[in-house]
């Protein structure tokens, strides 16, 4: 060990004066113009804004259609109803994610069922997906772990065979492409998160984005009360509008949409500064033992939402320490994530428990997310570096 510099855990001085997160937004003056102006429009909410967003993000992805609601989980929730999922079904999807993910089944009565992810990738392993599959699976939901695609030919072949309607989580993956084509493109329905450490923010939104019309038209419904605005009978009396069904106020705001179309058009931007933190990272880690930076597969193009690199004990120390060493730091690095198995509702409610995924679990023992969002400039970055190699300087 060495005696000098001190890392914050241990008495140094912090290398932050107040804390950073591992993500969050950029606004600029653009930004923050378009909102105003979108005040001084007759509709605030579920107006003109709203629908130009949604032809923006139909038309960046290359589907027909695209739906804008409140959240990620919203999207999830309302994508799974209109693909019919209830009682008695199956749905697979992975237990390295955030519980949202899950809750596309939950939220609808059916059976979240969950299969292990590839060590390296940390998506989905297919292997492990056909493996789960029973008469009563009804769907697959794979996530694009941290942004990079997972395996979409091998999920797709599957879902063709067991004709399973296929959604895909990419709430970390807009601006992504998998062999060139943009991620939320393939079937049958992809959904994104706006929320402001995601890749674009609208504060707090998400997007369901299909070339199937039907799930459309019903994700459509299902945001606005499932009421009918135009009955029969409409024309002679105007007020006369109908509740066909259980509906959500999911509408988006037009303040909102204002916001998304002009992060949207700065999206190669956010792209590019991700990348080029991703790069001095890997660059300073290089030499660094027992840090271990992500792997990336040869035909995927990620947009990164996440850096979440691994620590084994060739750092000199464990994650658990590696991560309050950083928090003492003032450098708020996150775990994705708690594995669901993990979690008291999949426990109860479903029979989970630890130790049933081994490689989610292990992902889950080492993993941590290091500081990565658009705003970061040089110098933030070089000190997140310096810290991490002040620690592991200290601990070996």
């Amino acid at each position: 060990m060495i005696d000098e510099p001190l890392p914050a855990i241990e008495g140094g001085e912090p290398m932050f004066e107040e804390g950073i997160g591992y993500g969050g937004q950029s606004i600029s003056e653009d930004d923050k113009q378009a909102v105003l102006e979108s005040m001084e429009g007759d509709y605030i909410t579920r107006g003109p804004t709203v629908d130009k967003f949604e032809a923006a993000v139909a038309e960046y992805v290359g589907v027909d259609h695209a739906v804008a609601v409140t959240s990620g989980t919203a999207a999830l929730h309302l994508i799974g109803k209109a693909a019919g999922f209830g009682a008695g079904d199956e749905v697979i999807t992975t237990p390295l994610t955030f519980a949202s993910t899950a809750h596309a089944a939950v939220y609808n009565d059916a059976t979240p069922v969950f299969a292990d992810v590839k060590r390296d990738t940390r998506n989905i392993d297919p292997e492990s997906v056909r493996e789960k599959i029973t008469d009563d699976t009804a769907g697959l939901i794979p996530m694009h772990y941290a942004g990079q695609p997972c395996e979409l030919d091998e999920m797709l072949a599957i879902a063709d065979e067991h004709d399973l309607t296929l959604i895909w989580d990419a709430c970390h993956a807009i601006g992504s492409t998998w062999r060139g084509e943009p991620v939320g493109s393939h079937q049958d329905a992809a959904i994104f998160s706006f929320h402001p450490v995601k890749n674009i923010t609208t504060a707090e939104g998400g997007m369901v984005v299909t070339d199937d019309d039907d799930l459309a038209t019903r994700v459509r419904s299902l945001r606005s009360f499932d009421m009918e605005y135009d009955p029969a009978g409409h024309e002679d009396e105007p007020w006369f509008q109908v509740t066909e069904g259980v509906g959500y106020n999911y509408n988006v705001t037009d303040l909102q949409a204002a916001l998304g179309l002009s992060q949207l058009e700065r999206i190669e931007e956010f792209k590019q500064r991700r990348a080029d933190i991703i790069n001095r990272y890997e660059e300073a880690f290089a030499d660094i033992s027992g840090l271990q930076t992500p792997t990336v597969k040869d035909d995927v193009d990620p947009m990164w939402h996440l850096y979440a690199v691994e620590i084994d004990e060739g750092f000199g120390c464990g994650r658990k320490r590696f991560v309050n060493a950083m928090h003492a730091e003032n450098i708020y690095v996150q775990v994705h994530y708690v594995p669901l198995n993990y979690h008291p509702l999949f426990q109860s409610e479903f029979g989970y428990e630890p130790g049933q995924f081994p490689n989610a679990e292990a992902v889950y023992d080492r993993v941590v997310s290091l500081p990565l969002y658009p705003a970061m400039d040089g110098q933030t970055v070089e000190h997140v570096i310096a810290a991490i190699r002040r620690l592991h300087d200290y601990e070996t």
